[in-house]
Parts: structure tokens; C-alpha cells; sequence
């Protein structure tokens, strides 16, 4: 009977009848939402997976390549897709750990070095040519949009990008002797606490 009644809402489904759908969701909606919940932690997380899956499986028309069981191919995609989240979540946390280690173990600021790494800052920006120092600062520092800052100096947006790519070019050449210090804190947090 599940072979027949598949066949049935696949014909629905390749004649573009949301009474296929309808079918399809009533019939696999909680017996995927049970394998995601078994698959992830996160019951909504599981929820949310499973209905990506329908939504892809509808828009994409995935369906015109079965010919067997929706089931099967369901369960699969469902599989599929938690895998997926589960590797992307489990490398954030490989990379949030790392940065967190980093922090507490490697880098504690201190006072001398923050002085020194702006005043390496400061000199830095003086170095950079007075238009292009000054859209860094609007930007940047006082937290203007491009358009803002295109409109301020009568330049394009592209201008004020090409101003700002070249600032972080040269502030990058000037603060490589500060890589490790600057990694974990940017050009930019450091010179607005060099400048309270």
C-alpha cells in the first residue's frame, strides 16, 4: 500500500498539484521530524531542517527523479542535511574555542603593549594621504556610511572604497611587526581606544 499510495502523490506532485504536497507533508512530515530530532540536538533546529528539506524537495523539483520510495529519498536528504549542520557547528565550535584559548592563554593586553601598538597606529594613519586618512576616520571612526562620506568629499562610492582598501593596505604593510596583537584586535578598535 505505501508503494501505491507514493506512486500516487508522485503523479500529483509531477502534475504540479499542491494536493501532492499536502499529501507528501501529512503523510513523511513527523516521521522525518523524528529522525532530525534523533540526528540533532535542537528539536526546532530539527523542525526547521525538515521543512527546508519539503520546501527544496517542492522548488527544485527534486521529485521528477524518483521513481521508487518518497520515503527512502526523504529520509536520506534528511540525513543529509543534519550531517551538514552538525559538521558547520562542529567546526564553529573547533573555531570559537581556538579563539577563545587564544585570548586567555596567549594574549594578556597589557598597558605597555595597547601604548605602543597605537602609537604604531597613529603613525600609521599619518602616513596615509590626507583624503584618503580622512574617509578611514569618517568611516571608520565616526561611523558615516559610504554614500555619506562620497557626498562629503564629491567622490563616487567606488572612490571611497578604493580610499579605504588603500588604508587597510597600508595600515597592514605598516603594523606587521604587531601581526599577533593586531589579530585579535584591528587597526581600527585600536586607534578609537588610543583616541578616548
Amino acid at each position: 500500500m505505501a508503494a501505491s499510495e507514493d506512486r500516487e502523490i508522485l503523479e500529483l506532485l509531477k502534475q504540479g498539484e499542491a494536493a501532492g504536497f499536502k499529501a507528501l507533508f501529512d503523510k513523511y512530515y513527523k516521521p522525518l521530524c523524528m529522525q532530525a530530532c534523533l540526528l540533532l540536538p535542537d528539536e526546532a533546529d530539527a523542525e526547521d531542517l525538515v521543512q527546508d528539506v519539503f520546501v527544496k524537495f517542492w522548488h527544485e523539483r527534486r521529485f521528477d527523479a524518483i521513481n521508487e520510495s518518497l520515503g527512502s529519498y526523504l529520509g536520506v536528504s534528511v540525513r543529509n542535511a543534519a550531517f551538514n549542520i552538525l559538521k558547520i557547528k562542529s567546526r564553529y565550535n573547533e573555531k570559537e574555542k581556538g579563539y577563545t584559548d587564544l585570548l586567555s592563554s596567549s594574549f594578556q593586553i597589557n598597558h605597555m603593549e595597547l601604548a605602543e601598538v597605537s602609537a604604531a597606529v597613529n603613525d600609521a594613519l599619518k602616513e596615509l594621504p590626507q583624503q584618503c586618512r580622512q574617509i578611514f576616520e569618517m568611516v571608520y571612526v565616526d561611523g558615516k556610511k559610504y554614500q555619506e562620506a562620497a557626498d562629503i568629499f564629491d567622490v563616487s562610492i567606488n572612490t571611497v572604497k578604493t580610499q579605504l582598501k588603500r588604508a587597510f593596505t597600508k595600515l597592514r604593510t605598516s603594523l606587521k611587526n604587531y601581526s599577533s596583537f593586531v589579530g585579535i584586535l584591528s587597526p581600527v578598535f585600536i586607534y578609537l581606544l588610543s583616541n578616548k
